[in-house]
Protein backbone atom coordinates (compact mmCIF):
# COMPACT_ATOMS: atom_id res chain seq x y z
CA UNK A 1 0.00 0.00 0.00
CA UNK A 2 1.21 3.49 -0.85
CA UNK A 3 0.77 5.44 2.33
CA UNK A 4 3.82 7.57 2.98
CA UNK A 5 6.00 10.20 1.37
CA UNK A 6 9.64 11.08 2.02
CA UNK A 7 10.99 14.60 1.51
CA UNK A 8 14.49 16.09 1.53
CA UNK A 9 14.97 19.71 2.58
CA UNK A 10 17.31 22.66 2.16
CA UNK A 11 18.58 22.40 5.73
CA UNK A 12 19.64 18.76 5.29
CA UNK A 13 16.64 17.20 7.01
CA UNK A 14 14.93 14.12 5.59
CA UNK A 15 11.41 13.45 6.84
CA UNK A 16 8.83 10.74 6.26
CA UNK A 17 5.16 11.67 6.31
CA UNK A 18 1.92 9.73 6.41
CA UNK A 19 -0.25 10.74 3.47
CA UNK A 20 -3.57 10.20 5.26
CA UNK A 21 -3.10 12.72 8.06
CA UNK A 22 0.20 14.51 7.36
CA UNK A 23 1.85 13.22 10.53
CA UNK A 24 5.61 12.70 10.56
CA UNK A 25 6.67 9.06 10.85
CA UNK A 26 9.83 8.23 12.80
CA UNK A 27 12.69 10.55 13.70
CA UNK A 28 14.04 13.20 11.35
CA UNK A 29 17.12 12.07 9.42
CA UNK A 30 19.86 14.71 9.29
CA UNK A 31 22.28 14.70 6.36
CA UNK A 32 23.97 17.96 7.35
CA UNK A 33 23.73 19.63 3.92
CA UNK A 34 21.02 20.65 1.46
CA UNK A 35 19.42 17.57 -0.07
CA UNK A 36 19.81 17.55 -3.86
CA UNK A 37 18.21 14.20 -4.58
CA UNK A 38 16.54 11.41 -2.64
CA UNK A 39 15.15 7.99 -3.56
CA UNK A 40 13.60 5.07 -1.68
CA UNK A 41 14.07 1.42 -2.63
CA UNK A 42 11.08 -0.47 -3.99
CA UNK A 43 10.78 -2.53 -0.79
CA UNK A 44 11.02 0.56 1.40
CA UNK A 45 14.06 -0.76 3.26
CA UNK A 46 16.60 1.80 2.02
CA UNK A 47 16.61 5.56 1.58
CA UNK A 48 19.45 7.10 -0.45
CA UNK A 49 20.21 10.82 -0.38
CA UNK A 50 22.67 13.01 -2.27
CA UNK A 51 23.89 16.43 -1.15
CA UNK A 52 26.71 18.85 -2.08
CA UNK A 53 29.35 16.70 -0.40
CA UNK A 54 28.26 13.09 -0.08
CA UNK A 55 25.92 10.18 -0.74
CA UNK A 56 24.22 8.65 2.28
CA UNK A 57 22.26 5.43 2.75
CA UNK A 58 19.61 5.22 5.48
CA UNK A 59 17.67 2.34 7.01
CA UNK A 60 14.10 2.87 5.82
CA UNK A 61 12.60 1.40 9.00
CA UNK A 62 14.83 2.84 11.74
CA UNK A 63 16.12 5.94 9.90
CA UNK A 64 19.65 5.09 11.02
CA UNK A 65 22.49 6.25 8.77
CA UNK A 66 24.82 3.71 7.18
CA UNK A 67 28.55 4.49 6.72
CA UNK A 68 29.29 7.18 4.13
CA UNK A 69 30.08 6.08 0.59
CA UNK A 70 33.88 5.88 0.30
CA UNK A 71 35.44 7.98 -2.43
CA UNK A 72 32.38 10.10 -3.20
CA UNK A 73 33.41 13.48 -1.91
CA UNK A 74 32.03 15.58 -4.73
CA UNK A 75 28.72 17.25 -5.44
CA UNK A 76 26.11 14.47 -5.47
CA UNK A 77 23.71 15.99 -7.97
CA UNK A 78 21.46 12.94 -8.41
CA UNK A 79 21.02 9.43 -7.00
CA UNK A 80 18.99 6.35 -7.88
CA UNK A 81 18.64 2.75 -6.67
CA UNK A 82 17.96 -0.36 -8.76
CA UNK A 83 14.65 -2.21 -8.47
CA UNK A 84 16.29 -5.10 -6.59
CA UNK A 85 17.97 -2.69 -4.14
CA UNK A 86 21.46 -4.04 -4.89
CA UNK A 87 22.93 -1.10 -6.83
CA UNK A 88 23.10 2.63 -6.26
CA UNK A 89 23.91 5.17 -8.96
CA UNK A 90 25.21 8.62 -8.03
CA UNK A 91 26.18 11.62 -10.14
CA UNK A 92 29.38 13.35 -9.01
CA UNK A 93 29.13 16.88 -10.35
CA UNK A 94 32.59 18.05 -9.27
CA UNK A 95 34.96 15.15 -9.76
CA UNK A 96 35.18 15.10 -13.54
CA UNK A 97 31.40 14.96 -13.98
CA UNK A 98 31.05 11.22 -13.57
CA UNK A 99 28.61 8.47 -12.59
CA UNK A 100 29.41 6.07 -9.75
CA UNK A 101 27.82 2.64 -9.32
CA UNK A 102 28.12 1.02 -5.89
CA UNK A 103 26.40 -1.43 -3.60
CA UNK A 104 24.38 -0.08 -0.66
CA UNK A 105 27.37 -0.88 1.55
CA UNK A 106 29.59 1.31 -0.63
CA UNK A 107 31.53 -1.31 -2.59
CA UNK A 108 32.44 -0.05 -6.05
CA UNK A 109 30.90 -2.12 -8.87
CA UNK A 110 32.21 -0.09 -11.82
CA UNK A 111 34.93 2.51 -12.30
CA UNK A 112 33.67 6.12 -12.49
CA UNK A 113 31.96 6.67 -15.84
CA UNK A 114 32.64 10.16 -17.26
CA UNK A 115 29.77 12.14 -18.74
CA UNK A 116 30.32 15.89 -18.98
CA UNK A 117 27.78 18.12 -17.27
CA UNK A 118 25.63 15.11 -16.35
CA UNK A 119 22.49 16.09 -14.49
CA UNK A 120 20.41 12.93 -14.03
CA UNK A 121 20.75 9.16 -13.70
CA UNK A 122 18.03 6.51 -13.68
CA UNK A 123 18.02 2.69 -13.64
CA UNK A 124 15.80 0.88 -16.13
CA UNK A 125 12.78 -0.95 -14.63
CA UNK A 126 14.63 -4.30 -14.56
CA UNK A 127 17.90 -2.76 -13.39
CA UNK A 128 19.97 -4.19 -16.24
CA UNK A 129 20.74 -0.72 -17.61
CA UNK A 130 20.92 2.83 -16.42
CA UNK A 131 20.62 6.11 -18.26
CA UNK A 132 22.16 9.53 -17.83
CA UNK A 133 21.52 12.87 -19.46
CA UNK A 134 23.77 15.89 -19.83
CA UNK A 135 23.30 19.57 -20.50
CA UNK A 136 25.72 19.46 -23.45
CA UNK A 137 26.81 15.87 -24.14
CA UNK A 138 23.54 14.10 -24.86
CA UNK A 139 21.84 11.14 -23.23
CA UNK A 140 23.35 7.70 -22.75
CA UNK A 141 22.33 4.21 -21.70
CA UNK A 142 24.85 1.92 -19.99
CA UNK A 143 25.06 -1.78 -19.24
CA UNK A 144 24.76 -2.04 -15.47
CA UNK A 145 27.03 -5.08 -15.26
CA UNK A 146 30.08 -3.83 -17.18
CA UNK A 147 29.51 -0.12 -17.84
CA UNK A 148 29.47 -0.47 -21.64
CA UNK A 149 27.64 2.31 -23.48
CA UNK A 150 24.65 0.73 -25.22
CA UNK A 151 23.15 3.94 -26.57
CA UNK A 152 24.47 7.46 -27.09
CA UNK A 153 22.24 10.16 -28.52
CA UNK A 154 25.09 12.57 -29.17
CA UNK A 155 24.85 16.29 -28.34
CA UNK A 156 21.47 16.52 -30.06
CA UNK A 157 19.97 14.54 -27.20
CA UNK A 158 21.13 16.98 -24.54
CA UNK A 159 18.63 18.59 -22.26
CA UNK A 160 18.34 22.28 -23.04
CA UNK A 161 16.26 23.03 -19.98
CA UNK A 162 17.00 23.93 -16.36
CA UNK A 163 16.27 20.49 -14.91
CA UNK A 164 15.19 19.67 -11.43
CA UNK A 165 17.48 17.05 -9.92
CA UNK A 166 17.20 13.62 -11.52
CA UNK A 167 14.49 14.25 -14.10
CA UNK A 168 14.59 11.19 -16.36
CA UNK A 169 11.97 8.52 -17.09
CA UNK A 170 11.77 5.04 -18.67
CA UNK A 171 8.92 3.19 -20.37
CA UNK A 172 7.72 0.01 -18.63
CA UNK A 173 9.59 -2.26 -21.07
CA UNK A 174 12.83 -0.31 -20.74
CA UNK A 175 12.99 0.37 -24.48
CA UNK A 176 12.20 4.07 -24.40
CA UNK A 177 13.93 6.85 -22.52
CA UNK A 178 12.20 10.18 -21.91
CA UNK A 179 14.33 13.32 -21.57
CA UNK A 180 12.74 16.72 -20.85
CA UNK A 181 13.68 19.82 -22.82
CA UNK A 182 12.77 23.49 -22.60
CA UNK A 183 9.67 23.15 -24.79
CA UNK A 184 9.46 19.44 -25.44
CA UNK A 185 10.01 15.90 -24.22
CA UNK A 186 12.41 13.76 -26.24
CA UNK A 187 11.64 10.04 -26.52
CA UNK A 188 14.59 7.84 -27.51
CA UNK A 189 14.19 4.27 -28.72
CA UNK A 190 17.32 2.86 -27.12
CA UNK A 191 17.42 -0.19 -29.41
CA UNK A 192 17.42 1.92 -32.59
CA UNK A 193 18.88 5.26 -33.70
CA UNK A 194 15.41 6.78 -33.58
CA UNK A 195 13.73 9.42 -31.50
CA UNK A 196 10.53 11.39 -31.42
CA UNK A 197 9.46 14.45 -29.52
CA UNK A 198 6.32 16.18 -28.42
CA UNK A 199 5.72 19.73 -27.35
CA UNK A 200 4.93 20.83 -23.83
CA UNK A 201 3.92 24.28 -22.66
CA UNK A 202 6.97 26.55 -23.01
CA UNK A 203 8.58 27.79 -19.83
CA UNK A 204 11.70 29.42 -18.49
CA UNK A 205 11.27 27.61 -15.17
CA UNK A 206 12.95 24.38 -14.16
CA UNK A 207 11.41 21.18 -15.48
CA UNK A 208 10.64 18.19 -13.28
CA UNK A 209 9.48 14.84 -14.66
CA UNK A 210 8.50 11.58 -13.01
CA UNK A 211 7.03 8.35 -14.34
CA UNK A 212 5.55 5.10 -13.11
CA UNK A 213 6.50 3.61 -16.52
CA UNK A 214 2.92 4.02 -17.78
CA UNK A 215 2.56 7.78 -17.84
CA UNK A 216 4.72 10.82 -17.21
CA UNK A 217 4.09 13.74 -14.92
CA UNK A 218 5.78 16.88 -16.24
CA UNK A 219 5.96 19.91 -13.95
CA UNK A 220 6.97 23.33 -15.24
CA UNK A 221 6.48 26.54 -13.33
CA UNK A 222 3.37 26.09 -11.22
CA UNK A 223 1.61 23.50 -13.40
CA UNK A 224 1.70 19.73 -14.02
CA UNK A 225 0.66 17.90 -17.18
CA UNK A 226 0.27 14.12 -17.59
CA UNK A 227 1.37 12.23 -20.71
CA UNK A 228 0.89 8.66 -21.92
CA UNK A 229 4.23 6.86 -22.35
CA UNK A 230 3.03 4.99 -25.45
CA UNK A 231 0.86 7.45 -27.37
CA UNK A 232 2.76 10.55 -26.17
CA UNK A 233 -0.61 12.26 -25.80
CA UNK A 234 -1.67 14.44 -22.92
CA UNK A 235 -4.13 12.46 -20.80
CA UNK A 236 -5.49 15.11 -18.46
CA UNK A 237 -6.03 18.80 -18.08
CA UNK A 238 -3.32 20.98 -16.59
CA UNK A 239 -3.06 20.72 -12.81
CA UNK A 240 -2.13 24.10 -11.36
CA UNK A 241 -0.69 25.18 -8.02
CA UNK A 242 -0.33 28.65 -6.47
CA UNK A 243 3.49 28.72 -6.58
CA UNK A 244 6.39 27.15 -8.48
CA UNK A 245 6.82 23.38 -8.22
CA UNK A 246 10.32 22.46 -7.05
CA UNK A 247 10.08 18.68 -7.45
CA UNK A 248 7.59 15.99 -8.42
CA UNK A 249 7.17 12.24 -8.11
CA UNK A 250 4.59 9.51 -8.72
CA UNK A 251 3.73 6.54 -6.54
CA UNK A 252 4.58 3.16 -8.17
CA UNK A 253 0.95 2.49 -9.11
CA UNK A 254 0.38 6.02 -10.32
CA UNK A 255 -2.36 6.64 -7.75
CA UNK A 256 -0.65 9.62 -6.21
CA UNK A 257 1.18 12.66 -7.49
CA UNK A 258 3.42 14.36 -4.92
CA UNK A 259 4.73 17.87 -5.54
CA UNK A 260 7.03 20.14 -3.60
CA UNK A 261 5.04 23.37 -3.75
CA UNK A 262 6.35 26.36 -1.85
CA UNK A 263 7.12 25.09 1.65
CA UNK A 264 4.77 22.09 1.54
CA UNK A 265 4.46 18.62 0.06
CA UNK A 266 1.14 18.41 -1.74
CA UNK A 267 -0.46 15.07 -2.65
CA UNK A 268 -3.02 14.68 -5.42
CA UNK A 269 -5.09 11.52 -5.95
CA UNK A 270 -4.81 10.88 -9.70
CA UNK A 271 -7.51 8.22 -9.97
CA UNK A 272 -10.05 10.96 -10.50
CA UNK A 273 -7.75 13.12 -12.60
CA UNK A 274 -7.09 10.51 -15.25
CA UNK A 275 -10.70 9.42 -15.55
CA UNK A 276 -12.40 12.81 -15.53
CA UNK A 277 -9.63 15.26 -16.47
CA UNK A 278 -10.09 16.96 -13.14
CA UNK A 279 -8.25 16.43 -9.91
CA UNK A 280 -9.66 15.76 -6.45
CA UNK A 281 -8.59 14.32 -3.13
CA UNK A 282 -5.93 16.98 -2.62
CA UNK A 283 -4.13 16.72 0.70
CA UNK A 284 -1.62 19.31 1.84
CA UNK A 285 1.03 18.21 4.29
CA UNK A 286 1.93 20.50 7.21
CA UNK A 287 4.09 23.40 6.00
CA UNK A 288 7.75 22.91 6.83
CA UNK A 289 11.00 24.13 5.32
CA UNK A 290 11.69 24.73 1.65
CA UNK A 291 11.44 21.34 -0.07
CA UNK A 292 14.08 20.34 -2.61
CA UNK A 293 13.37 16.69 -3.42
CA UNK A 294 10.84 14.03 -2.52
CA UNK A 295 9.74 10.49 -3.30
CA UNK A 296 6.78 8.27 -2.43
CA UNK A 297 7.49 4.92 -0.79
CA UNK A 298 5.49 1.70 -0.61
CA UNK A 299 4.98 -0.05 2.74
CA UNK A 300 3.32 -3.42 3.31
CA UNK A 301 0.35 -4.05 5.58
CA UNK A 302 -0.64 -0.41 5.68
CA UNK A 303 -3.97 0.84 4.41
CA UNK A 304 -5.16 4.31 3.49
CA UNK A 305 -8.52 5.55 4.73
CA UNK A 306 -10.47 7.16 1.87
Amino acid sequence: DESQVVGGYDNGDIRRWKIEDGQQQGPTMQAGSKINSIVVSRDGQLIVSGDPGKVLVWNGATHEKAPQFPGHGGYAWAVDISSDSTKIAAVDGTCGNSIHIRTPSGDRLLPPLPHHYVRAVKFSPDGSRFASTSADSGSRVYNTHNGDILFDSGPGGSTDAPLSHNSLAWSSDGQQLFVPGARKILCFDVSKPLYSEWSIHPTQSRICVASNSKFIACATGSSVSLWDCVSHKQISGIITYPTEIKCVTLSPSGKYLACGVGTSITICDLRDVLSSEYFSGLVSVHPRMKLTSLTIITLRNVSICR
